[in-house]
C-alpha cells in the first residue's frame, strides 16, 4: 500500500505523516488489491484543519473530506467514513457477483430447444476473398455462400482477434 501525503499551507510534520500512513493502512483489509491513497493536508483561515483522501479502487474514484480543529479528529472520522465506503463497495461487489448468471446452454437448463426465427439465405456463388469483402461492409457476424468451383456451400465468419475463418460444407446442395 501506498500512501502519498502532501501538506498545503502547513508545516511538515514527521508525527502526523507517521499516524495518517499508520491509519491508512487500516483500509487494506477492505479489497484485495494493493491500494494507492493520496492524502493531502491544508489550513483553512489559520484554524480549520481540512484532510483530504482520494485512491482509485478498479476505476472507481473514492474521495472524502473533513474540517475540523485538530488534525488527528478528522483524520480519525475520515477513517470512518472510508472504512464505511469501502464496505459498502465491497458489498455491492459481492451482491454483482452472486447475482450474475453463470454461463450455461438454454440445452442444459431446458432440456429441449425451440427455434425461433427460420430465415432463408441464397447461396450466391462467389470466392472466399469477395465473401470477406462483402462480409465487413455488411456489418454482419458471418456470410453464406457458394465457392463457384466446388459447388460447396461455405460460411466465412469473423473471429475474435479479427481474423476471418471458413467453413466449407462436403457433398453439392440441391
Amino acid at each position: 500500500m501506498g500512501t502519498t501525503i502532501s501538506f498545503r499551507h502547513i508545516e511538515p510534520d514527521e508525527g502526523i505523516r507517521a499516524y495518517i500512513e499508520e491509519k491508512m493502512t487500516k483500509l487494506q483489509k477492505y479489497v484485495e488489491v494493493p491500494l494507492d491513497v493520496h492524502v493531502v493536508l491544508s489550513l483553512e483561515r489559520k484554524y480549520r484543519q481540512r484532510v483530504d483522501v482520494m485512491f482509485t479502487l478498479n476505476g472507481t474514484v473514492i474521495n472524502a473530506h473533513e474540517i475540523m480543529d485538530d488534525m488527528r479528529a478528522a483524520v480519525d472520522k475520515i477513517l470512518d467514513k472510508l472504512e464505511r465506503r469501502l464496505t459498502r463497495y465491497r458489498d455491492k461487489l459481492k451482491k454483482y457477483r452472486e447475482v450474475k448468471p453463470k454461463y450455461t446452454t438454454s440445452f442444459q437448463e431446458e432440456g429441449s430447444a425451440k427455434i425461433i426465427i427460420t430465415r432463408t439465405i441464397d447461396a450466391k456463388p462467389m470466392d472466399p476473398d469477395e465473401a470477406i469483402m462483402q462480409l465487413e461492409a455488411s456489418g454482419n457476424s458471418f456470410m453464406i455462400f457458394r465457392d463457384p468451383g466446388k459447388g460447396n456451400v461455405c460460411v466465412v465468419y469473423k473471429r475474435k482477434d479479427g481474423n476471418f475463418s471458413l467453413i466449407e460444407t462436403t457433398g453439392k446442395s440441391a
